[in-house]
Parts: structure tokens; C-alpha cells; sequence
């Protein structure tokens, strides 16, 4: 009973175990503590999750972009260049074709005209905007010749021709030599303007319609026109249009000179009045204007208590002080002076209403200065 109380002695499988257990603890010691890994709490049973990407670390560190400031390209520094011009809709157009030759020998000086003062190719580019209707607008009024033509650029071109102005002396003696030769004053009274009309001014060192370039005056807005070369291709697609206007109406040519054509026919008629008349007084034509000389006045007896009052209408008048837009017109209308000799009291008269006109012009613009 003895001997089974007594405690029994290790194996030596014990003791070998117990000395693998003591060496693993001393490894373990002296490694480096690991950190613990976080402990992930699970969800409730009653909520479901789903991963849609785990975040990945990189080591470049995304920055914020810098803000860039919008920069506008120009539209029109970017677009090319056009070859040709850009159409225009319902621009007047040359009826003239490219071998066809005008009927009127006007047109054929006109365009001759054109065709020395411009080189070949810019002739040819003028006379292909005529015929295309590159002209939006055109002007033939008085002594004013104006286009709007549109190139190849945004905006038109304005351009004008200017012819020589015939001054009241001039006009005086182209009405006495017409009147001189009665050929040529029926058949402008007619409204004919015969093909020799040049014999006329020929003798008074005038000329009616240009035969070179010098004659005619052109200006044009576009960069190709300089005091030098005059002549681009919106003047002679100018040219042109007035050339084919011109032959079909010549008496605007006298309108382009300074010297309205019914001036010049009332001066023939009035000519024609006194060599019927004879010795005497000179009549005087009074013109006619619409809204004024056709109506009609009360008689004079039934306006005498009131003839030298003034009515309110008086404060509503407007004459405002500009140049007029034919010089001298009372002086074309009287004729020439019925003093004989060489003493020219027409041209002086001219000269006293210029000078009379340029000092009312100056005080004008000296008093709205002082205002």
C-alpha cells in the first residue's frame, strides 16, 4: 500500500516535451512583438453588407487640379482665308455678258475706261463682281456715284465715283453752243443724246463723258486702294454697273457733272424762247416743285387785313445752314448776262455768292461752338 502512494518519476518522453515547450517560449521572447491585427466586429444578423472596392494606397498622393482660365480663340483669325467673295442675294447684277458687246458706245467707253486704268486681272475680278450681283447697293443721284460692294471680307466695301464738276460758266457756254446748233438741242429736248455730243465740249476744253482713266475719280474703302492705284476691282465693278445705268438713261451723265438735265432743257427751251420772242426781256422759267408751286393761293383781296401778320407756324421753322447741292442755281436761271462785252459778271457773281456762302458757313459753325 505503500509503494502506491509514492509519486511516480516523469518519462523521459515527458521530459523531453518539457524541454521543447521552454525553448519555443524563449524564441518567441525575444522576436518582435507583432501589433495585434484589428478585431473586425461582425454585423447584425439582421444587416446585410456588400463590398463594392476595397481603397488601394498608392504613394503618389492625388492633388486638387489648378484652375485654367478659359481662353476664346478668335472666330475670324482662325477661319482661312476665302478664295472668292461671299454671295450676295438680290445684288445688282451686270446684264452685259462676258462675250457679248454692249449695243451702247457709252457703256463700251466707260468700260474701255475701266479696262486702262486697272490691270488685267483685277479688270477681270471687277467685271466677274458686276456680273455675280456683288453690289448690294447702288447709288446714282446728282453728282453722287456710289456702290456697296461685298468681297471677300466680313463687312462691304463703299465705293465712289467722281466725275469733273462743270462750273456755272462752263455750263453757260455748253447751253450757248448747244443752242447754237439746233440738231443737238432737239434732240436732247427729246431726250436723245446724240453720239457726236462730244464735238460740243471739244471747242470749251470739256469733256462730257471720260475717254482715259485721269477722268474718273475713284475711292473704295477695301485695302487695296491707295492715291496711287485707284483702280481695284470694286472700282471697275463700279464702273461697270454705271456704264450699263448710262447707256440706258446718258442724260444722268449732265447730273454726275453738276449740271441737273433739266436745267440744261430749260436753258435750251429758254433759248429757244427768245429767238422766237426777239429783242426784249429775258423770260425767266420758274421751276417746278411738287407741294409748292402747285398750290394754289386766296385772292388778295379776301388776305389783306391779315397779309403782314406773322402765323404761329413761323416758330416751327427749321433752316439750318448747309451748303447747297448745286451752287449758283438763281444765276442759272436768270441766263446769261444781257451786258455785252467781255467783262464775265456771271463768274463774278459766282464768286461774290461763294464767299458770301463760306462766311454764313463760318459763323454757323462759331456760334454752335460758343452754344
Amino acid at each position: 500500500m505503500a509503494e502506491e502512494n509514492k509519486p511516480s518519476k516523469p518519462t523521459a518522453k515527458k521530459a523531453a516535451k518539457k524541454a521543447a515547450k521552454k525553448v519555443t517560449k524563449k524564441t518567441t521572447k525575444k522576436a518582435a512583438p507583432s501589433k495585434p491585427e484589428a478585431v473586425k466586429k461582425a454585423p447584425p444578423a439582421d444587416r446585410e453588407t456588400k463590398i463594392i472596392a476595397r481603397p488601394t494606397l498608392s504613394a503618389n498622393v492625388p492633388t486638387a487640379p489648378k484652375k485654367i482660365k478659359p481662353q476664346y480663340a478668335s472666330f475670324r483669325s482662325s477661319r482661312k482665308s476665302l478664295t472668292n467673295p461671299r454671295r450676295v442675294r438680290g445684288g445688282v447684277k451686270l446684264k452685259l455678258k462676258p462675250d457679248e458687246q454692249p449695243s451702247s458706245w457709252i457703256t463700251q467707253r466707260l468700260l474701255r475706261v475701266a479696262e486702262d486704268g486697272a490691270e488685267g486681272q483685277i479688270n477681270r475680278e471687277g467685271l466677274e463682281y458686276a456680273r455675280a450681283g456683288q453690289t448690294k447697293r447702288l447709288t446714282i443721284e446728282g453728282t453722287l456715284c456710289e456702290g456697296v460692294i461685298q468681297g471677300r471680307s466680313d463687312k462691304p466695301y463703299k465705293t465712289e465715283l467722281k466725275l469733273n464738276q462743270f462750273s456755272v460758266h462752263d455750263q453757260e457756254q455748253i447751253i450757248h453752243a448747244m443752242a447754237d446748233q439746233m440738231r443737238y438741242a432737239a434732240k436732247l429736248l427729246a431726250g436723245e443724246l446724240p453720239s457726236n455730243i462730244e464735238d460740243v465740249f471739244a471747242p470749251l476744253d470739256l469733256r462730257l463723258f471720260p475717254t482715259e482713266p485721269s477722268d474718273l475719280s475713284p475711292t473704295c474703302s477695301c485695302p487695296d486702294w491707295s492715291d496711287d492705284q485707284p483702280w481695284c476691282k470694286h472700282a471697275v465693278c463700279l464702273t461697270a454697273l454705271l456704264a450699263e445705268r448710262l447707256g440706258n438713261e446718258p442724260m444722268l451723265v449732265f447730273d454726275l457733272h453738276g449740271m441737273p438735265g433739266q436745267e440744261l432743257i430749260d436753258g435750251l427751251r429758254q433759248k429757244r424762247a427768245i429767238g422766237i420772242q426777239g429783242p426784249g426781256p429775258t423770260p425767266v422759267l420758274v421751276p417746278h416743285i411738287q407741294g409748292v408751286t402747285d398750290l394754289q393761293s386766296p385772292p388778295l383781296e379776301d388776305q389783306i387785313d391779315d397779309f403782314w401778320s406773322v402765323g404761329d407756324e413761323l416758330a416751327e421753322l427749321d433752316t439750318p445752314i448747309a451748303p447747297p447741292p448745286v451752287n449758283c442755281v438763281l444765276l442759272r436761271r436768270l441766263g446769261p448776262s444781257p451786258f455785252v462785252g467781255k467783262f464775265p459778271l456771271v463768274g463774278l457773281m459766282q464768286t461774290c455768292y461763294e464767299l458770301i456762302g463760306q462766311s454764313a458757313l463760318m459763323q454757323e459753325e462759331q456760334s454752335n461752338g460758343d452754344d
